[in-house]
């Protein structure tokens, strides 16, 4: 091998194998350019757990956590802890069971 072979070998070999580009796919969004504004999540608070008794009980207070169309609301509306959340939608099952909670709303 002559000394052109050799550094024509070490230039291959020095970038590693890499052939990704140093750029990001995102092109120049990265860079702040064309962010669009994220509108603020509507967080419906209706959890105060100082004096909330969560039990299928009382199907009043299990009420605040259902949407119109008879689904759990989610944890971002909430505000509650996972754990809570859990239980909020294990008392809603039990409520339903037992026909103190409407399984749909009309």
């Amino acid at each position: 091998m002559t000394d052109t072979d050799n550094s024509s070998n070490q230039d291959s070999s020095s970038s590693g194998g890499s052939d990704r580009s140093h750029g990001s796919d995102r092109g120049d969004r990265s860079q702040g350019g064309d962010r669009r504004r994220q509108r603020p999540r509507y967080r419906r608070k209706v959890l105060d757990t100082r004096n909330l008794v969560l039990d299928y009980k009382h199907p009043e207070i299990l009420e605040r956590f259902i949407s119109k169309t008879g689904k759990v609301l989610p944890r971002r509306m909430t505000g509650a802890t996972a754990k809570i959340q859990r239980k909020i939608a294990r008392e809603i099952k039990r409520a339903r069971q037992i026909s103190l909670l409407p399984i749909t709303r009309r």
